[in-house]
């Protein structure tokens, strides 16, 4: 093969900008899945949701935040709900198993999919196996996810503007304060974060080989 027909350097990486998924060496590389287990990142994706919504409403202004463009952000606030009760569900798991208390694995957690109440439900038994004092703030946060579940029953209502049959996700002129909904959201996740920080460190302590 002579010199004309090899590959410029430059040349492979035009062509490799070209796919989807390619390694740069540049500042724009990320990193996924390169610590620890699987499972254990369902905090950290909570955290990054929100943290993209509120990131959202940070640098939108005006007609950015109205109407259909709010649909993202409600979104990425109900998922990070999500991942935190189940984040929360299998620290605790954990924890019980320790004591060779019978709680829910996590295939069991996982399998609640979008179900806001079951997960909720689940969060309420962990309490109580655990002998975790229940916060007045916790009737609050289960005040909000039972409302968010009732318009948002499947994570679908504000992806898709209409169901698998074809009528409308939500009821027609349907409205709401954004800045309302994202500062109960916030209030709801702060307190879920804090839990799931209480229960990390349980199971910390609980692990640590004794002197």
């Amino acid at each position: 093969m002579t010199d004309s027909n090899k590959n410029k350097p430059e040349e492979l990486v035009s062509r490799n900008r070209r796919k989807l998924f390619v390694e740069t060496g540049g500042l724009s590389d990320v990193v996924l899945n390169w610590y620890g287990e699987a499972v254990e990142k369902l905090e950290p994706y909570a955290k990054a949701y929100h943290s993209a919504a509120q990131l959202l409403i940070e640098k939108s202004t005006g007609d950015q935040l109205r109407d259909i463009n709010a649909c993202p952000i409600v979104f990425l606030y109900r998922l990070s709900l999500e991942l935190y009760l189940k984040a929360i569900l299998i620290l605790g798991s954990s924890i019980l198993r320790l004591d060779g208390t019978r709680f829910r694995i996590v295939e069991e957690i996982l399998n609640q999919r979008h179900n806001l109440p079951g997960l909720w439900k689940e969060f309420k038994t962990l309490c109580r196996l655990l002998d975790w004092e229940w916060e007045t703030e916790y009737d609050a946060c289960g005040e909000i996810i039972m409302e968010l579940h009732e318009k948002d029953p499947g994570s679908f209502c504000f992806r898709y503007p209409i169901t698998m049959s074809g009528d409308p996700a939500l009821e027609h002129d349907f409205r709401f304060d954004l800045e309302n909904f994202c500062a109960r959201m916030d209030e709801v996740l702060e307190v879920l974060d804090r839990v799931d920080c209480g229960l990390a460190g349980i199971l910390d302590e609980s692990q640590e080989p004794i002197a």
